[in-house]
């Protein structure tokens, strides 16, 4: 717990960060919390791809056909709100897919489990003791090739799982390799 003269020290050091200065600096950090975009002030995220949302607004305006500037407001939000659930629905899929390839690793490994063993001895000068002086852990397959395919399986998850998340990266990002 922090006492009260280090949470006062605390806080004077603070005063003295005052975060960027100048507009590059902070353009630079302006988007350091952002997780999902859902709330962000801007349509367009870094990285997102400014062709697609400008293609996007063209089709909405080509088939809304706005008069006036309260229509045209309108059909910004209709453009913007669009573009924020495509989004959400890219980053719904990608938490879905990655917590579906993270249980069946874990089941996966929970198999492989079942087909090993083992047993912890206490040990002295490699004599079996009734006291806890020194503790040797040893495993046993006992189906090796079952063993081998429940772990395989298991890698074989945790890289879809993680080929989801890096996909769900992209797609969130579409202009990011």
């Amino acid at each position: 717990m922090t006492s009260d003269k280090q949470a006062q020290a605390n806080r004077r050091n603070a005063l003295k960060s005052t975060g960027p200065k100048t507009p590059e600096g902070k353009a630079a950090v302006r988007h350091n919390a952002l997780r999902h975009g859902l709330l962000s002030q801007d349509v367009l995220l870094p990285g997102e791809d400014e062709a697609a949302l400008k293609e996007l607004g063209e089709r909405m305006r080509d088939e809304l056909q706005p008069v006036g500037e309260l229509e045209g407001l309108l059909v910004d939000r209709i453009i913007s709100s669009t573009w924020r659930l495509q989004r959400l629905g890219r980053v719904e899929a990608g938490i879905f897919a990655f917590e579906l390839y993270g249980e069946l690793a874990e089941r996966a490994r929970q198999k492989a489990d079942k087909y090993s063993r083992t047993e912890t001895e206490v040990m002295i000068g490699g004599y079996k003791l009734g006291g806890e002086v020194e503790t040797a852990v040893k495993t046993t397959i006992t189906d090796k090739q079952k063993h081998q395919e429940a772990v395989e399986t298991a890698r074989e998850m945790e890289s879809v799982r993680d080929a989801e998340l890096a996909h769900a990266g992209t797609d969130l990002y579409p202009g990011r390799k």
